[in-house]
């Protein structure tokens, strides 16, 4: 199991203030912003101020919306990729929110969600925060962390109000559509929680502010925000085998595209790097990355350091191989073959 040193936020950065490629929504005018009784708009309220129950949360604070808004809304968060997340070094592969990376990002996903809302003519919602009485006390067991599954010590997501019934946009939790709160909290919630909706902050640091922010997205600056998770994001998608280009492109685990054609026996593997988390250390478990690999047939030669063996493969698809064995630290010469055929001989540094 994968425990966020960070939780699932991080390092929010200032908003960037890039204009969105996006288009207004067609599912009419917005209801309203809030209840105007509301008792939370009465100044700035902390987090830890409003903390309580899920029964005691003020539903009627939250913003209406209708059955049409909240389909069409998740819809829009969930799928739409947008110019101004796209990396430096892919400017001409626009990106859509991090869905696919759930360790982390959840107070980088949860504003970038209502900025386009927002922008898009919805009305604003407003933030459901959730925080653990226990470190580490939110799990939830998902197919996108090659652990299976992540704790967290919060979880934040976007919240609106339909038919008296608070509803969560969360795709990171269930990309199928929106979830009544109880279901949400049900996905990763054990034990004990303190919970709260705020209008402003995402974050532990605030909740509701003296006036209503302006929606923003997180900074794309390097190392800050939501350029981070994107980051990240892509080198999940390799770690669990599947193509980056494919699964953050046009075709989601989602979105119902056809299978990948089946890897190939009679052609040798590639590989391309190798991993073993999201960073670019390569120590243990060891992660090779490429493709055409053959569960059954494809092997992994691994020589140096007084070693030269065929590696114990844990678990293989056509995109990944994970190797378990804990290897000394040193330089090693990697061939990956298919039979006879055998792939180039890759150089990799375990530290």
């Amino acid at each position: 199991m994968a425990v966020a040193s960070s939780a699932c936020g991080g390092d929010e950065g200032p908003a960037s203030g890039a204009d969105l490629d996006i288009e207004p929504s067609d599912v009419g005018a917005p209801l309203e912003e809030s209840n105007g009784s509301c008792p939370l708009t009465d100044g700035a309220h902390s987090f830890n101020e409003l903390k309580g129950s899920l029964e005691n949360l003020p539903v009627d604070c939250v913003p209406s919306w209708t059955e049409a808004q909240l389909s069409d809304g998740f819809g829009a968060i969930r799928d739409t990729r947008l110019q101004a997340l796209a990396l430096p070094d892919q400017p001409d592969f626009p990106r859509r929110i991090p869905w696919l990376e759930p360790e982390n990002g959840c107070e980088e996903r949860a504003p970038a969600a209502v900025y386009i809302l927002h922008e898009s003519g919805y009305p604003t919602p407003w933030y459901a925060r959730v925080q653990s009485r226990e470190n580490g006390g939110l799990t939830l067991v998902t197919e996108n962390e090659p652990d299976g599954s992540v704790s967290w010590s919060h979880h934040v997501a976007p919240v609106v109000r339909v038919g008296g019934q608070l509803m969560i946009l969360d795709p990171a939790i269930d990309p199928g559509g929106p979830l009544p709160i109880a279901q949400w909290l049900s996905h990763f919630v054990a034990g004990q929680v303190d919970m709260a909706v705020c209008r402003d902050r995402a974050d532990e640091d605030g909740c509701i502010d003296a006036a209503p922010a302006v929606p923003s997205l997180p900074s794309m600056v390097p190392s800050q925000g939501i350029r981070g998770r994107l980051i990240t994001e892509w080198r999940v998608q390799e770690l669990l085998g599947r193509d980056p280009y494919r699964v953050l492109g046009d075709c989601p685990p989602w979105g119902g595209c056809s299978p990948e054609p089946a890897p190939d026996p009679s052609l040798p593997p590639t590989i391309s790097r190798f991993a073993s988390d999201r960073d670019v250390v390569v120590w243990y478990p060891l992660y090779v990355i490429g493709d055409n690999f053959v569960e059954g047939l494809t092997t992994v030669r691994i020589v140096g350091n007084g070693i030269d063996e065929l590696a114990p493969i844990s678990r293989i698809n056509k995109r990944r191989i994970l190797i378990e064995e804990p290897y000394p630290s040193g330089v090693y010469q990697v061939t990956a073959s298919n039979g006879a055929n055998a792939s180039q001989t890759m150089t990799v540094t375990i530290d």
